[in-house]
């Protein structure tokens, strides 16, 4: 693909753009413009991100009121088809081959990504339980294309998401499903945090538990906040034990005191071992 001079995180941050909030418009009949240009609409409160990638892209995008465009350039009418096949959006796999640079995942997250804390309530500890997750809402997109970008993802940057399911969109949506992803993904992005510092609740871990507890403090004054951190790995011992326990009927909670691991882990490691079964 010749990317017309592009360098490759430019080529990163417009790839991940079309596949996220942005799009090529299309030349209709009788409209009297030769080629495709970019589009993407945003609410005032994202501008400072849309500033960054109109600075890492100075010569191909503008800003135009609330809109990040693109003149109407032949680049744009090229990239249209391989997105826009049967004028469907799509991912075009072919053109990842040359996605390398991390801004790519970085675009990804901030276009449709969101980092959710998951919240279970002990009352009777008085204790709040959070545990981070990541999640890619990129929902134009059907499953079995989202799983192959999951590979992706996976391939290039080693990082590890799944799909799941969702009411809206084509139905799924990526998300990690341990902690330990969540933090790997937090970690590759944190360097761009000096860049975007308007987006930390993104982008930094402690400053969005610094926003969850100072928010609980007021609703559950009493309750103090545990986390959920990355564990110590199963052992391939463990995981012989706890699939033999679970068939035997054995409770999570005597299998997390038989362990000496605590319940959530063992709940969300036997997932993981149903999940790799499948």
């Amino acid at each position: 693909m010749d990317w017309e001079g592009l360098s490759e995180e430019q080529v990163a941050i417009l790839v991940a753009s079309i596949l996220g909030d942005g799009e090529i418009t299309k030349c209709y009949v009788y409209d009297r413009r030769v080629n495709n240009s970019y589009r993407e609409h945003f609410s005032m409160g994202q501008l400072s991100y849309r500033e960054w990638k109109q600075q890492r892209l100075p010569d191909l995008l503008y800003l135009r009121g609330n809109n990040l465009v693109s003149r109407s350039i032949p680049l744009m009418t090229k990239l249209f088809p391989l997105f826009y096949p049967n004028n469907k959006k799509l991912i075009p796999f072919e053109l990842l081959e040359d996605i390398r640079h991390p801004s790519f995942l970085l675009t990804l997250y901030l276009d449709d990504g969101s980092l959710l804390l998951s919240k279970r309530f002990n009352h009777n500890k008085k204790e709040i339980q959070f545990t981070p997750h990541i999640a890619l809402y990129l929902q134009a997109f059907s499953k079995e294309q989202l799983e192959r970008l999951a590979v992706f993802l996976f391939e290039r940057f080693n990082i590890n998401v799944r799909t799941s399911g969702t009411p809206s969109g084509t139905g799924y949506y990526l998300k990690t499903t341990k902690v330990t992803d969540t933090f790997h993904i937090l970690d590759v992005l944190k360097s761009y945090l000096t860049e975007l510092p308007d987006f930390a609740y993104k982008l930094d871990w402690g400053t969005r538990l610094a926003s969850e507890i100072a928010h609980y403090k007021i609703s559950h004054p009493d309750y103090t906040v545990r986390v959920s951190i990355p564990a110590r790995p199963y052992s391939s011992e463990e995981i012989t034990l706890l699939i033999e326990w679970k068939h035997q009927g054995v409770t999570d909670r005597e299998i997390a005191r038989r362990l000496n691991r605590t319940y959530w882990s063992v709940v969300y490691k036997w997932q993981d071992v149903k999940n790799r079964e499948a």
